[in-house]
């Protein structure tokens, strides 16, 4: 007995590590089966674990793994054994070896743990219920299916359903054969399958694994896993460890001729493979030396000032700032998700090189119309023009309207969720003789422009696109000098110098004649020459005079508070955006320019709020003193209740007589604030 015993805890061992990854405590629970048996003889306990486990696969047979089948067919073979020493269960015993032969014909139970009696009638069983064939396959190593199902590599049956099967084997390079037979129980089958030869195949393992294969420029497939311990000695051959070397991947339909093979995956470079005659010449089975593709990647990095979350072609990159991300060279469109606004941008990313996007928040326009389903001439190719609007617009992401959702609705949600910083309705409108569309441009606080438009015209949204896309001009290259075109002069009029010019030499009243060695003339033409950037800009004021030098700045400018190049509540939405990320210098005009935008829309109170806390370290062009100016002029328009408050900041303006409204080269701000102050005390 307890050698037997013994010899029971040993097949324990054994067959615990045939059993892989099945669920843990269905594991478990096989385990203690056995060991109850093997090591303590506990038949019932084992019995019972044995059919927790028969009782929770069997329903899943269908859906089974091979390993799952193989834990099942163990469990019926154990569960033989057991009731075969219990008269009370004896009867059972041919229901489980029935059981076994149905999951798997092929599986033989365990002539150790099974004795004399049991595997009689395993044998007898299978006898009665399968048909037995002997199976000859030249050459090796083929497909073999039974009934259009292939059987797992290397395996080759001995036993089959009785009836007519239909069998195929099936070898790359080979011509497929298949024959139907009739199997009948107890008359042995034999089977021949020999191939002939139709072509070529060479084997070929890529470095990484996942590259598509092309032969003569059409796909056959790509290549997997990762290659075993017997591949070894080629993965040496290109100095690259085994396990980053692909699974063999077999190119068959090799004929005569010469032959192209093309190798491709992400973020790497291409590679070609020219295959001569010789390798179809005679037909054979070729192993090519393992293909390592070259990286193919660039970086890249994105600015913004304002954390965000980064997507690459929809994929989640991390977060911005980022600073030389490596990423696959080619086209990709670039996405940064902030918490107010968003950013997209196409861009291409060459080999080797790096790309830098400086990434802002934009703001996002919902579309909430047609406000009514009216049906107006026109109206679906209105629609169209309408929903494709995305494509056009460069400053802002157009958000779609939802299905089933009223504009009211969409309002209110997008208000309360902070999910867009624009809107857009759309108002169909009948005139005298013909509809017309009013076109509704709005920031959620309230700000609106609107725009008539005539649905059958060529583009009805052509002005509202022309003056979304139109980005203010916030600096423009400076010298420190005030130019004005004189008649009879050679070049631009020197009017003013600011002292850093002044201790370069220029000289006030004189013209410039040369820049960077050219003649100019006026002073479009300068400014057109400073807009060819470089930090120091050369220039002469006389013909063969000495060359002098400043460094070229940026120098701020005003927004323009009338034009109609722009829509204003764009400029405002996306204002409010880029203050959230700013500080300093760019937050003080920032702030002016939000105060010129709601100026635009007379929202002097807001726009006081704004200016109060604009702050300017530089004392010349649009700087501290036009803040003041534009605060006295708000509390001005305010009326006569704020007529102190607008005398004090136009006295706080005149403590700076080099601030110019507009741009550097601007009136002064001293003289139109002393001439508010004596408006409004006479």
């Amino acid at each position: 007995m307890r050698r037997t015993l013994c010899l029971l805890f040993c097949l324990l061992l054994a067959f615990g590590g045939a059993l892989g990854a099945q669920e843990p405590a269905l594991r478990e629970t096989f385990q203690e089966a056995k060991a109850l048996w093997a090591t303590q003889g506990d038949r019932d306990g084992a019995t019972a674990r044995f059919e927790q486990v028969q009782a929770a696969l069997q329903p899943q047979v269908q859906t089974l793994s091979p390993e799952g089948i193989r834990m099942l067919c163990e469990t019926y073979n154990w569960l033989a054994v057991l009731d075969d020493r219990n008269p009370a269960r004896k009867a059972r015993v041919a229901g489980h070896l029935d059981a076994i032969l149905d999951l798997d014909p092929e599986f033989e139970i365990d002539r150790n743990l099974s004795n004399t009696r049991l595997q009689m009638a395993f044998d007898g069983i299978r006898n009665q219920k399968l048909a037995r064939i002997t199976l000859t396959l030249q050459p090796e190593g083929g497909v073999l299916t039974v009934d259009g199902k292939a059987r797992p590599a290397g395996s080759v049956p001995r036993f089959l359903q009785p009836g007519l099967r239909t069998l195929a084997y099936a070898k790359p390079g080979y011509e497929t054969v298949a024959q139907e037979v009739e199997l009948a129980l107890k008359v042995p089958k034999p089977l021949a399958f020999e191939l002939r030869r139709t072509s070529s195949t060479v084997t070929i393992h890529t470095i990484p694994s996942g590259v598509e294969v092309l032969l003569d420029g059409k796909p056959v497939g790509t290549t997997q896993g990762m290659a075993s311990g017997a591949d070894r000695p080629l993965a040496e051959k290109v100095g690259v460890p085994v396990e980053q070397m692909s699974e063999g991947f077999v190119v068959a339909g090799l004929t005569e001729g010469r032959h192209l093979l093309e190798l491709r995956a992400p973020c790497h470079r291409p590679r070609r493979l020219e295959l001569d005659a010789s390798f179809s010449i005679p037909f054979a089975d070729h192993v090519l030396e393992p293909a390592k593709l070259e990286l193919s990647q660039g970086t890249l990095t994105v600015r913004s000032t304002v954390p965000g979350e980064l997507l690459l072609d929809g994929k989640l990159m991390g977060t911005v700032p980022v600073q030389d991300l490596a990423v696959c060279a080619g086209p990709h469109q670039l996405q940064v998700r902030y918490p107010a606004g968003g950013f997209t941008q196409a861009i291409e990313v060459p080999e080797g090189q790096a790309v830098v996007v400086a990434a802002r928040p934009k703001p996002r326009m919902a579309v909430l119309g047609p406000v009514d389903e009216a049906a107006f001439t026109g109206r679906d190719r209105f629609l169209q023009l309408l929903g494709s609007l995305d494509s056009r617009l460069t400053q802002v992401a157009v958000l779609p309207p939802q299905a089933g959702e009223t504009p009211e609705q969409a309002e209110a949600r997008l208000k309360a969720a902070g999910g867009a910083e624009l809107l857009l309705q759309v108002h169909p409108v009948r005139a005298a003789t013909a509809h017309e569309i009013e076109l509704v441009v709005s920031t959620l606080q309230g700000e609106q422009e609107r725009f008539r438009v005539k649905p059958l015209e060529q583009d009805p949204f052509g002005d509202l696109v022309a003056r979304m896309n139109q980005v203010p001009r916030e600096v423009r290259p400076h010298l420190g000098m005030v130019l004005l075109d004189v008649p009879g002069q050679a070049g631009p009029w020197v009017l003013s110098v600011d002292p850093e010019a002044q201790a370069a030499g220029v000289e006030p009243r004189k013209p410039i004649v040369e820049v960077g060695g050219q003649p100019v003339a006026s002073v479009a033409e300068f400014q057109a020459r400073l807009q060819q950037g470089g930090d120091v800009v050369e220039f002469r004021q006389a013909a063969g005079g000495p060359v002098k030098a400043l460094p070229l700045r940026q120098a701020p400018l005003e927004l323009p508070v009338a034009s109609a190049a722009f829509c204003y509540p764009l400029v405002l939405a996306d204002l409010r955006l880029r203050l959230k990320g700013a500080a300093g210098e760019e937050a003080g005009r920032l702030r002016l320019w939000q105060a010129l935008a709601l100026m635009h829309f007379r929202r002097y109170d807001k726009a006081l709020e704004v200016l109060r806390e604009a702050r300017a370290g530089a004392a010349r062009g649009v700087s501290q003193g036009t803040y003041d100016y534009y605060a006295g002029l708000c509390l001005q328009r305010l009326g006569q209740t704020y007529g102190p408050e607008a005398t004090q900041a136009y006295r706080q303006a005149l403590q700076f007589p080099h601030a110019t409204l507009f741009g550097p080269e601007g009136p002064r701000v001293a003289p139109l604030a002393q001439r508010a102050l004596d408006d409004l005390n006479p």
